[in-house]
């Protein structure tokens, strides 16, 4: 259930400069930290505070001149016992330190093992660990001599106040004052409390330090979405039809306010219409995408889906509508069925097996030896890049979408897997209540010229705007025009 709230949510407030990750694991490592500190820390603090209290008056009944003595010779013992916890800290802490070089060496290295054997880097990466060690070696050499030296200083410290404690002993038998046996308890009584007061001393700045962090992760918590995903009420089940209006729509990203990314955009799509955008990159191709998905709110102007704002549906039935394959597509580190089925969690198998087919993949996961329960890896690590995009696609034509958004969906296959699933996804029709619907609306982002040239609109862009607009036909007859120098450009390095 955590799961589905998670990946719905994405995308519902308005990013801030801190990515959702960052946020995420903000929150998530503040509210452990204090979870921590109430859980087990709080309990130490009673024990220690009543321990002190209770050796306190014991020790004071048993023999109050003792006490006194006791209480008296405390710093010293608080001294040497704060030193040796301080020491022992700091030494852990720059040993973890001085191997944060090696660590992200190695992590670095693991991950992109693909690329350091192919340039043959092996020995190389061996020669920079070995020489990261090398500091570390000569840090623990220092750390220990000093460890050694401090920790050598608190034990005499220690040892030097109990043998006063002992000649103040002798001295009160000497005088008839105490006997031995009083002398003795009331001093071990309060000298047992000693590691307690060190303790408490240490946890003292924990708790200080998990007041400050409570604040902003309170803040985080406490923030109120911009984008509310339940508001309003979903009151229709009903389709929708596919008509995708952007009026004079411009927006700049939260992060980067100062950037404008779409200045002024227009565009009408008509239900079932294919429309292409091509452009630059940076010229706002993706974000058109974002906010037709609302990720963000447009900070002027209008999104319209069906003639209504998209910002008076309720954001889950209006997603519903809605298939999204990117260029990089995520897949989770589960088998190719659960990650098609994703798409539509309630679809049987014959409808998993038809959106493969229809995606060009179900010949590739049939000859696998577990077949559609073979275990992408994490991120799909274990498929090539074609492969992810069109189980990506699979995934997207099994949620049987209204509207279709595809960035650079194809971008990772060759031409005849690319004509056979475009060609599928655009010219589709979903059976919705026993009868076939419109074809969907579909919003193609390609770099790839022949990616979208059987498009029905191909809107060339650049900086936010729209500078051309029609099908490829009239597109490449114009003498001057961006899209024809564009194509005229691709054709050419390719017969080259």
């Amino acid at each position: 259930m955590n799961t589905v709230i998670l990946r719905n949510e994405i995308g519902w407030f308005e990013q801030p400069k801190n990515s959702v990750g960052f946020l995420t694991s903000r929150i998530i490592g503040d509210t452990s930290m204090i979870k921590t500190i109430i859980s087990d820390r709080m309990s130490l603090i009673v024990q220690c505070i009543s321990s002190i209290v209770i050796a306190t008056v014991l020790s004071t009944v048993v023999n109050w001149r003792m006490g006194l003595v006791a209480w008296t010779l405390m710093p010293f013992h608080f001294f040497a016992g704060l030193v040796q916890v301080r020491s022992a800290k700091g030494f852990a802490t720059d040993f973890s330190t001085s191997h944060r070089k090696l660590i992200s060496l190695t992590s670095e290295a693991v991950s992109n093992i693909r690329t350091v054997a192919s340039f043959v880097q092996e020995d190389e990466i061996l020669k920079k660990a070995d020489l990261s060690l090398q500091e570390p070696m000569r840090t623990s050499r220092v750390e220990s001599i000093k460890y050694g030296a401090v920790q050598g200083t608190s034990l005499c410290l220690w040892h030097t106040t109990h043998a006063i404690a002992l000649s103040f002993t002798i001295m009160l038998l000497d005088k008839n004052l105490s006997s031995f046996k009083d002398c003795v308890r009331s001093y071990q009584a309060f000298a047992m409390t000693i590691s307690s007061i060190t303790e408490l001393w240490s946890l003292i700045p924990l708790v200080l330090s998990a007041i400050t962090v409570l604040d902003p992760a309170l803040d985080i918590l406490d923030r109120e979405t911009r984008i509310v995903p339940d508001v309003p009420e979903v009151h229709s089940e009903e389709r929708l039809a596919g008509n995708v209006v952007f009026q004079d729509v411009s927006f700049s990203y939260p992060s980067r306010p100062e950037v404008i990314i779409l200045d002024g955009f227009n565009l009408d799509i008509e239900p079932g219409q294919q429309v292409a955008l091509v452009g630059p990159s940076g010229s706002g191709k993706s974000t058109v995408l974002a906010l037709l998905l609302r990720f963000y709110d447009p900070r002027s102007g209008q999104v319209l889906v069906d003639g209504k704002d998209i910002r008076d549906y309720n954001l889950r039935y209006m997603r519903k509508h809605i298939g999204l394959v990117q260029q990089e597509p995520i897949l989770f580190n589960l088998s190719i069925r659960e990650n098609i089925s994703y798409g539509n969690e309630g679809a049987s198998e014959s409808e998993i097996v038809e959106a493969a087919m229809e995606a060009n993949i179900h010949e590739f996961i049939s000859g696998l030896s577990n077949g559609y329960d073979t275990v992408v890896g994490d991120k799909g690590s274990q498929l090539s890049g074609g492969q992810k995009q069109r189980i990506a696609i699979a995934r997207a034509i099994l949620k049987r979408p209204t509207i279709m958004l595809l960035d650079e969906a194809t971008s990772a296959l060759d031409g005849q897997s690319e004509m056979v699933v475009m060609s599928s996804l655009l010219a589709k029709e979903w059976k919705s209540k026993g009868r076939l619907s419109s074809k969907i609306t579909s919003i193609t982002i390609a770099h790839r010229m022949s990616t979208v040239t059987s498009a029905d609109v191909i809107v060339v862009m650049d900086r936010g705007q729209v500078i051309e607009l029609g099908n490829h036909e009239a597109l490449i007859s114009a003498n001057n025009g961006v899209y024809s120098r564009l194509y005229h450009m691709q054709s050419k390095g390719v017969k080259d």
